[in-house]
């Protein structure tokens, strides 16, 4: 599924001031002609048609006589102005696609290309999963345990939100994991914009799963498929929590010892969890592991050992024995059968 997009279409002189004097005429009157955007300063903006999921729409003009048309998109308002909390299902954009130009083709009258031709410069893919409200604050301290890739840990403005109670921020140069909290996410940005927002009490219990993949190059056409969603969803999904559900310490070691024959093997694993656990993170553990050592070989015979665990359905990752929870169920099942249930067979995409 679908939160936001960034659709983009270079354009001729003809074509910017011909979508330029088009745009002005349609909010004439009113307050949502295109106006010099405050802080991007070659581009004019209007928020005019905000309330069809066209958060805003910008024309673009550099001094090196580069121009082309904006646009950030919700497609869910384009099917469902009452879908703002919403994701938008793969199987939707037919729908979707046809609102997209009938406003800006009819509506507007802009020679641009139908949706699915235009570029996306960045697409946000997620999977919304109701769990129990009060395991959520649980579920975010277990995933910054994880198996975090150093890339995201380097970067200022994942230390920035890194203590974040209701979301894990990573980003790196072209995409960001963000998973959180949505209900209370959406509490603090209506205190801290001082704004009343529409009734989100829908969004309670819902932890959100978000991979923002930008600096693409693109079709709608090409970047909108199940094969594209289902990776980007799971891929740090699995890279950072991976398979095995949450155990006490003691119970995790006794599950070891009844699954795994081998002396060695067995001894191996044990060490790998109590590592993890007086490291407080697997990412932490690695680093420790693989110091003093051949840093290649240490970090594959690390992730030999972490992957060993996940397939005994063990998570590395374990629950402190103060709070009072014997077990975690892990996630991923849940959400590979809402990607599944989103799946759309057909895969069918429509030409203007």
């Amino acid at each position: 599924m679908i939160d936001k997009l960034f659709l983009c279409y270079r354009m001729t002189r003809i074509e910017y001031d011909d979508a330029f004097q088009k745009i002005q005429n349609y909010f004439k009157g009113t307050r949502s002609q295109l106006r010099k955007d405050k802080y991007d300063k070659t581009a004019y903006v209007t928020n005019g048609l905000s309330k069809y999921g066209f958060r805003d729409i910008r024309l673009r003009k550099n001094k090196w006589d580069y121009r082309r048309i904006e646009i950030r998109l919700r497609p869910k308002l384009l099917i469902d102005q009452e879908g703002y909390y919403k994701l938008t299902a793969l199987k939707e954009f037919i729908e979707v696609s046809r609102n997209f130009n009938y406003v800006l083709k009819d509506l507007l009258g802009l020679t641009v290309p139908c949706f699915f031709q235009w570029q996306a410069s960045r697409v946000e893919f997620a999977v919304d999963l109701r769990v129990k409200e009060d395991l959520i604050p649980t579920y975010m301290i277990l995933f910054k345990k994880g198996n975090v890739p150093e890339y995201f840990l380097n970067e200022e403005i994942t230390r920035k939100y890194w203590e974040s109670e209701t979301n894990v921020y990573l980003k790196s140069k072209n995409k960001t994991v963000n998973w959180y909290n949505r209900y209370e996410t959406l509490v603090l940005r209506q205190s801290n914009s001082n704004k009343s927002f529409a009734d989100f009490s829908e969004t309670r219990g819902i932890i959100r799963f978000e991979t923002q993949v930008r600096n693409i190059s693109e079709t709608v056409k090409d970047i909108l498929n199940h094969e594209n969603y289902e990776k980007e969803v799971l891929k740090f999904y699995r890279l950072i929590v991976g398979a095995g559900d949450y155990y006490k310490m003691e119970d995790a070691i006794y599950l070891i010892r009844q699954k795994v024959s081998s002396q060695g093997k067995r001894m191996a694993l044990e060490r790998l969890i109590r590592l993890v656990d007086t490291a407080g993170s697997v990412w932490r553990a690695k680093e420790l592991y693989t110091e003093d050592r051949n840093k290649s070989k240490a970090a594959d015979q690390f992730s030999k050992r972490l992957n060993q665990l996940r397939k005994l359905n063990i998570n590395p990752v374990t629950l402190p024995v103060e709070w009072g929870i014997d077990k975690l169920t892990n996630l991923y099942e849940l959400i590979m059968e809402d990607i599944d249930s989103n799946y759309d067979e057909k895969g069918e995409q429509e030409s203007c």
